[in-house]
């Protein structure tokens, strides 16, 4: 299968609050939530979690950057969701949008440091 992102990714876990910013339907559960990342790149993150976003669903993000030492706030909008374990568990691709100068030099550090 042909990997057809434009970012590298690293693999790794870092906590991530997710606040609901807007979705095309109405959302009949939490608002925020508390997850762990599978994988990140400067575009966006990888996340699992028990709440399901439909796609197009706009949220703030504030990841945690333990390279940066630093948390950082950003705006996401769900591009794809994958249900794992009959739908108890979704995977969800968040492509960042916006993303300030400021923010987008932080990621660059914690990605490419060793």
């Amino acid at each position: 299968m042909e990997d057809k992102r434009r970012e590298k990714r690293v693999k790794e876990e870092n906590k991530l609050i997710c606040e609901i910013i807007s979705s095309n339907n109405s959302l009949k559960h939490k608002k925020i939530f508390y997850t762990l990342t599978k994988d990140i790149s400067l575009g966006g993150v990888n996340i699992r979690t028990d709440t399901f976003l439909p796609i197009d669903t706009v949220v703030k993000i504030n990841l945690s950057l333990p390279k940066m030492h630093k948390i950082v706030c950003v705006r996401g909008k769900v591009k794809w969701v994958k249900s794992l374990y009959d739908d108890e568990v979704f995977e969800l691709g968040l492509e960042f949008l916006d993303t300030p100068p400021d923010i987008i030099t932080s990621l660059i550090g914690h990605l490419y440091s060793k």
